[in-house]
């Protein structure tokens, strides 16, 4: 029940139109704007392109239809972090933790509160984001004159539930990556910066200079989760490195939140 509280708590911020329009907006368009692209530069790739471009022939097979939000899953992921880090640092760097503590001052009912406020928010613009994806892709199909049968059969339909899953956990892992980091550096604006220079520079650099170091980064195995595995990780072993390098992060900004003086 208090847990509730802390819930409503958050979404009565969550709903302000501004971030509730501008957020579902941009998952909408950018899900539009992978699927178009993939759509566009689909054809008949050189030897060396097979790699870059997706053919008309993979776009007509079962899961055609979510090929161009796949591709668009890690950005996703990336305004997920972002809004989860902004959502919780800001209540530091407004002074409004304080007011929130005096109402609720069990630390951990709160956080628990506000984190599946904001997953559920990003729910919601998830399903829109898959929606607008998935307009797009009929829409384009039309245009390269391509067959959509194979999109509502069996296995069409179970690659569509299949990533949406998989984009869905991984969206979830990266909003619990934001509120910690948030939790941590308890500056909104520092958060998302130290997070996505983190997350977009040092991972992908670091993955390209050490050979197998992509199986053992936070952000590297949510992109693993959202694609449904890749050739150097399996799905289920990066599910499980993530969760134990979440569960982990969650237990020590608890603790850490739990014992320290909150001034602002």
């Amino acid at each position: 029940m208090m847990v509730f509280r802390a819930f409503r708590s958050e979404w009565v911020k969550l709903r302000r139109r501004t971030l509730l329009a501008g957020t579902y907006v941009a998952l909408v368009v950018i899900a539009a704007f992978f699927t178009v692209l993939v759509f566009a530069r689909a054809g008949h790739p050189a030897r060396g392109d097979r790699d870059r471009f997706v053919s008309l022939a993979e776009l007509a097979q079962p899961d055609g239809l979510v090929l161009g939000l796949s591709r668009g899953a890690v950005l996703l992921g990336i305004v997920a972090f972002g809004i989860a880090a902004a959502q919780m640092a800001g209540e530091f760097t407004l002074g409004t933790i304080r007011q929130l503590l005096v109402r609720q001052p069990r630390r951990s009912t709160l956080i628990v509160g506000k984190h599946f406020a904001v997953l559920t928010f990003l729910a919601g613009a998830l399903v829109l984001a898959m929606v607008s994806a998935g307009v797009s892709a009929t829409a384009m199909a039309n245009v390269r004159h391509i067959s959509t049968s194979a999109w509502t059969s069996s296995a069409g339909l179970a690659d569509l539930a299949r990533t949406f899953a998989n984009i869905s956990l991984a969206t979830a892992g990266y909003a619990t990556l934001g509120i910690l980091v948030g939790l941590v550096l308890r500056s909104a604006v520092l958060s998302v910066m130290v997070g996505l220079v983190y997350l977009l520079i040092f991972e992908n650099v670091l993955s390209s200079i050490v050979s197998g170091a992509g199986r053992w980064l936070p952000g590297q195995l949510l992109n693993t989760v959202a694609s449904g595995g890749d050739n150097t990780t399996h799905f289920s072993t990066a599910v499980a490195t993530i969760v134990i390098y979440l569960g982990i992060g969650a237990a020590a900004g608890l603790a850490m939140f739990a014992r320290s003086d909150v001034t602002a």
